[in-house]
């Protein structure tokens, strides 16, 4: 299953804590991600189009391929614009595949330890590759 989601790769960020008091009167710290981070609308969109492409949850183990598209910054020159280029720069490859595998687990897999291959590329967008955006094949 192929799925393409278009706009800028989002990778998972790091959690911000909050103190809370618990029933027992206790402190302790509870981790979140602000409802305000891009990464949610991100991971929604995933999922919706992993459904609409008729995705169903896969048994046994998993691979998945992630190839993330990104803009290219305006000082690369006309001749670089050409052609795709590897993107080595931040958003770390890891943080994506996070964000990625979140968003997929209990809609592709029931589990993400049941993927047992992971490929994830960076690439800024050239030629005949113009499109901005994260392509996912689950198989």
């Amino acid at each position: 299953m192929k799925i393409f989601i278009a706009g800028e790769p989002v990778a998972q960020p790091r959690h911000s804590f909050r103190v809370i008091k618990t029933k027992q009167g206790n402190l302790t710290c509870m981790p979140y991600i602000p409802k305000s981070d891009p990464v949610h609308a991100y991971k929604q969109a995933i999922r919706l189009a992993y459904v609409n492409a008729g995705g169903e949850i896969l048994e046994g183990p998993v691979e998945i391929r992630i190839a993330c598209w990104f803009e290219r910054p305006k000082s690369h020159s006309k001749k670089r614009r050409q052609q795709a280029e590897p993107k080595a720069t931040k958003p770390d490859l890891d943080n994506i595949a996070k964000a990625v595998l979140d968003a997929l687990n209990d809609i592709a897999y029931n589990d993400d330890g049941q993927v047992c291959r992971l490929t994830v590329e960076k690439w800024y967008v050239g030629g005949p590759c113009d499109a901005i955006g994260t392509e996912i094949e689950v198989y």
